[in-house]
């Protein structure tokens, strides 16, 4: 276990080490898969296997040049850890402003990026979370996320998250189900985002030649939140939830018109209202 625990701290400071932490200013007011790509041992016992998978928002600007180092990070930790990664690409300020006739002509900002910009205190971009919403969590150096990451290693989850969502008529419902995998006495939110990925525009990046590069591949990319910016309280209470007991709850919302739905993933997470640490994330594909 400590030989385990070392290679995963190891892969986190080497990426770590890829990046120089900068920040572009804003103008405006079981556990985790092992580095070795192998999959958890199936089980044949009956009972469930479950991945602590961890969240990442990821505060960005298609106009903030020190924005794809955050990128970067992101997708090494895809690329070592796969589905363990749920990210979620916040795109905010006034490096997010579309520009009519070039490659930013896309608008990707919404309100509720706003409002977690304004709920984070942002000092610059980028800016991440990772695994809470504790605005005094918040990191401006990207090589610190995967060290952040990496702490969740062989931390069982308190809850598994299930979501089946549909699409009917341009509205999308999607269903969650949260089960106690042990005796739960915390207060819990539930947050359900949809995001985008492989939507083609611009991108400045200070470490590219050229800078601006017309053609990059944005992922994760925040559309909209079926339960508001910072989700809605599940359980408000510190009475005990006993394992394997569940909460069930049921969001519908229009999607936009312009959104590629092929594209389209809900990202649900579950978090402690009093601390703001992420307890367990899921991604699900809209059908």
């Amino acid at each position: 276990m400590i030989m385990k625990k070392t290679i995963i701290l190891t892969i986190a400071v080497l990426i770590a080490g890829l990046f120089i932490a900068s920040c572009d200013k804003i103008e405006e007011g079981e556990y985790l898969k092992n580095p070795n790509n192998s999959q958890p041992t199936p089980d044949t016992t009956g009972q469930k296997t479950l991945l602590r998978k961890v969240l990442i928002l990821d505060f960005t600007g298609h106009k903030c040049g020190n924005c794809p180092k955050g990128h970067k990070i992101i997708a090494s930790l895809e690329s070592a850890y796969h589905d363990a990664v749920v990210p979620v690409a916040i795109h905010c300020t006034s490096y997010a402003r579309p520009q009519a006739g070039t490659s930013f002509e896309a608008d990707f900002r919404t309100e509720e990026g706003e409002y977690l910009v304004g709920y984070a205190d942002l000092e610059g971009l980028p800016s991440g979370l990772v695994n809470t919403l504790d605005p005094l969590s918040i990191s401006s150096a990207p090589n610190e996320w995967a060290t952040i990451f990496a702490q969740y290693n062989n931390v069982l989850p308190e809850l598994s998250v299930e979501v089946v969502s549909a699409l009917a008529s341009g509205s999308l419902t999607t269903n969650v189900k949260l089960t106690a995998e042990a005796a739960c006495s915390r207060k819990l939110s539930l947050c359900v985002y949809v995001v985008e990925d492989n939507i083609i525009g611009g991108q400045i990046d200070y470490e590219s030649d050229p800078q601006t590069i017309e053609n990059y591949v944005h992922n994760h990319v925040f559309r909209t939140s079926l339960s508001g910016a910072l989700g809605e309280s599940v359980k408000d209470n510190a009475e005990e939830l006993a394992k394997g007991a569940t909460i069930e709850k049921s969001y519908s919302k229009a999607l936009g018109s312009d959104w590629n739905v092929a594209n389209c993933k809900v990202v649900t997470f579950v978090y402690d209202t009093d601390t703001k640490e992420v307890l367990q994330a899921e991604v699900a594909n809209v059908e």
